[in-house]
């Protein structure tokens, strides 16, 4: 083996122990993905408070006399499980943004450093692209989830405002009610102001509900999907392969020059 090729191996050594040693604990830290992390925090904040709101609102209905409002208590207490499958998605999320950085420059970029040495010490061509496909899947994850937070927060702020009213209009909610006598005692049944501010309420929570969908499920989803199409399209295509005329040809201009 000439000089040229073991320089080059060992810059490929160097490169897979600085990603593995350096690069990955960098990723890795919660520090480095600050406000990506702060962003999904505040979202969990308010998806806890709506999810609690309509629980706590959907038991406090439940607990009054009559049906009048047992259908109101259903629809909150229905509302409060998706909100939960939301805060699950976030969690995730939140969870992803480090750990998928950790993977990228641990395991891929390493591993493609390896191969490509292999290319170098054997003289496998074909072996190259393996290398830098593998490079590139790792590339794709380490982006998919910073690009959904991003895209996700972008589409969020746009209705913020909506989301942040509906967390005003439980923490203003009061639930009264006004009492009778009679020979059966005091039954206290809840107020039409009342179950308009409910009904309200219930509405803010049903587009609230519509707009964390949106950027904490189907964004992220849509993401991942658009990023393993360009996958799949660079495997299906040969744009990672060099064929070894061409790579001559290219040489040859190079030399003219």
């Amino acid at each position: 083996m000439d000089i040229r090729k073991i320089a080059l191996v060992t810059v490929l050594i160097l490169i897979a122990v600085v990603s593995f040693t350096r690069i990955a604990p960098w990723a890795a830290d919660p520090q480095t993905h600050v406000h990506s992390i702060e962003q999904t925090e505040e979202k969990i904040s308010t998806v806890m408070t709506l999810s609690g709101g309509a629980a706590a609102t959907s038991a406090t209905l439940s607990l009054l006399p009559g049906d009048m409002c047992t259908p109101i208590a259903e629809q909150l207490a229905e509302l409060a499980k998706y909100f939960l499958l939301i805060l699950s998605a976030l969690y995730l999320e939140k969870f992803m943004i480090w750990i998928t950085g950790f993977v990228t420059f641990s395991l891929f970029i390493p591993f493609a450093c390896l191969i490509l040495c292999g290319a170098v010490i054997f003289g496998k061509k074909n072996w190259i692209t393996i290398a830098g496909k593998i490079a590139f899947i790792g590339i794709v994850l380490f982006l998919i989830v910073p690009a959904s937070v991003k895209l996700s927060d972008m589409v969020y702020q746009t209705q913020a405002e909506r989301v942040n009213n509906t967390v005003e209009e439980y923490n203003e909610l009061n639930i009264e009610g006004e009492t009778g006598g009679g020979l059966l005692g005091e039954l206290t049944t809840i107020t039409s102001n009342t179950v308009d501010r409910v009904t309200i309420f219930l509405s803010g929570l049903l587009e609230s509900l519509a707009v964390m969908i949106v950027t904490a499920c189907i964004i992220p989803i849509l993401v991942f999907v658009f990023l393993i199409w360009i996958v799949k399209t660079v495997f299906s295509s040969n744009v990672l392969t060099i064929e070894a005329g061409e790579m001559a040809s290219v040489l040859e201009k190079f030399k003219k020059q």
